[in-house]
């Protein structure tokens, strides 16, 4: 009886220094997962676009707010918008089909906000835009074409098992949700900041707390994504897709 329980102890050790060994190189493939694919949404030549492209506009159109008025504010804002958008396109990130609908936006914003010369309308036509896009998504699931199912495939190469696993048609539905409520929620944040602040506070503190926001909820997003979709054929993961459309 002494001998077998002598004979059981390594038995038991070894057992618990797989499981250990496990363990480890289960957090080790998560954490090279999110370093991977936070690498793969800042990379260092785009996170320098972003960062410019965010910071720019807010400098022009304090600046310019500041020392010639709202008109020219909000011109200057609008010129470095349109060349940033067309910018972003060329560097082949996802704007595509959709870069003449932004040129009129930002061209129709501007002009409006211009005539007006009013700040509450220039902000309010972009927050209600926001919250408008927020309905939109959660309405695409609705009537079941979920907006990031559309789209996802057009920007990465899934493969057509993938697309049409079931899995992913409910994942993408959620997160197609899950966007249209970030969009309502922000822009009932931005209300609430531009009511509390003056104008030049606003544009400060909107993007201060909008570009790390966004900045996690887009990682949160892609790992949901990414570990939700291993149970579809053929999918071996973001990182993987991510790669292939930067090789083509």
């Amino acid at each position: 009886m002494a001998s077998s329980r002598v004979d059981l102890a390594p038995k038991a050790e070894s057992i618990e220094c797989y499981l250990f060994q496990r363990f480890q190189l289960s957090k080790l493939k998560k954490r090279k997962r999110i370093e991977n694919l936070s690498k793969h949404i800042t990379g260092d030549e785009a996170s320098y676009g972003r960062l410019i492209d965010s910071v720019a506009p807010v400098a022009i159109f304090l600046l310019l707010n500041r020392f010639a008025g709202l008109g020219w504010a909000v011109g200057g804002a609008t010129v470095w918008g349109i060349q940033a958008t067309v910018r972003r396109s060329r560097r082949g990130e996802a704007v595509g089909k959709f870069l003449p609908l932004l040129i009129v936006y930002l061209l129709v914003r501007g002009l409006i906000g211009i005539i007006t010369d009013s700040e509450d309308v220039y902000f309010g036509i972009g927050i209600a835009t926001k919250a408008a896009i927020g309905l939109g998504l959660i309405a695409t699931v609705v009537f079941k074409r979920s907006f990031l199912s559309q789209v996802l495939p057009a920007v990465l190469p899934f493969k057509r098992e993938t697309v049409k696993h079931k899995v992913f048609s409910r994942v993408m539905s959620q997160m197609t949700v899950v966007l249209g409520f970030y969009q309502i929620l922000t822009s009932i944040w931005d209300v609430w900041l531009y009511r509390h602040t003056s104008v030049d506070g606003y544009v400060v503190i909107r993007n201060l707390v909008g570009f790390p926001a966004g900045f996690a909820a887009s990682l949160i997003a892609l790992l949901y994504i990414d570990r939700s979709l291993r149970k579809a054929d053929g999918f071996e993961g973001l990182v993987d897709l991510l790669e292939i459309e930067e090789k083509k």
